[in-house]
């Protein structure tokens, strides 16, 4: 058990705990959004008392909450599609934190891709925090280092194509010099490849700011965007955006009456306006 490890986290990493606490009660529930065992068990090795202080499932669960399983859901969509049309790619994680895609996507109901390459890529204290809870299977590949750094696109470039790269709450919390930076090595040294993020507009960032667990570690968002087409001139050509709760039609319909109307009640929430999910691909420098 994980319960007297030291968490000696900084206030970026930390932000890791969050989501997963989002997803472990949301897989608690009776009837779950996403189905998440998973994190599940992480929370139960790590202990409910660490991160943000969910106790179980009778917790009421917070709009916030709500939104990041089915943020979650929406990029599990489409990292399935890459993986369906191209079952030996490549998926990269880009700051993983202790986030559960690729145990979702191979759980129940879904097929397998043992010929799929997949690279989670975090900073030192992450990473090797994943490799105890999150082991994954033998063709896991860690990166240890920021995605700012070019050491794991070194790693992918070894992997076979195409690539899809997934950034989840993770560049939002760059300053706009940094996301630019990443966007333009990757279409440097992995032209042609899908990058998946999410981008907030300014009235969000500011809501967030005031909430946990980003007020409490002083943390900023430095870079917003209000229309996931302003990438665009930094060579980037987007091909699908939703909102947190826009659902595909195929995800939609495998949720129940109750979680359908929960994904309408958060896609209709105002603070949540101006948070969007882009599908990009990322044309050559």
């Amino acid at each position: 058990m994980a319960h007297g490890r030291s968490w000696d986290l900084g206030a970026l990493e930390q932000t890791l705990l969050a989501p997963l606490h989002a997803r472990a009660h949301d897989a608690r529930r009776r009837r779950p959004l996403v189905p998440d065992p998973a994190a599940a068990g992480v929370v139960d090795e790590i202990g409910p008392e660490v991160g943000t202080g969910v106790t179980g499932p009778a917790a009421a669960p917070r709009l916030d909450d709500l939104a990041t399983v089915l943020r979650g859901a929406i990029l599990d969509h489409w990292v399935r599609e890459f993986l369906t049309e191209h079952p030996a790619g490549t998926v990269v994680e880009l700051g993983a934190g202790l986030n559960t895609r690729a145990e979702r996507l191979a759980g129940p109901g879904d097929r397998e891709w043992p010929e799929a390459n997949w690279v989670d890529v975090d900073l030192p204290d992450v990473t090797a925090l994943r490799r105890d809870l999150l082991p994954g299977s033998a063709g896991r590949r860690f990166v240890a280092g920021s995605v700012l750094d070019e050491d794991w696109l070194d790693v992918v470039r070894e992997l076979p194509g195409p690539y899809l790269l997934v950034s989840e709450s993770v560049l939002t919390l760059l300053p706009e010099q940094g996301v630019q930076r990443v966007v333009f090595t990757i279409g440097s040294m992995l032209p042609g490849a899908t990058l998946l993020m999410d981008t907030v507009g300014r009235s969000v960032a500011d809501r967030l700011q005031r909430c946990e667990p980003l007020c409490s570690r002083g943390l900023m968002f430095d870079w917003t965007c209000e229309d996931p087409r302003e990438l665009e001139p930094w060579g980037l050509r987007l091909r699908e955006s939703r909102g947190v709760g826009e659902l595909p039609d195929a995800v939609h319909r495998g949720l129940s009456l109750s979680a359908r109307a929960v994904a309408v009640a958060v896609r209709a929430a105002p603070q949540l306006r101006g948070h969007r999910l882009a599908r990009y691909e990322v044309s050559a420098v």
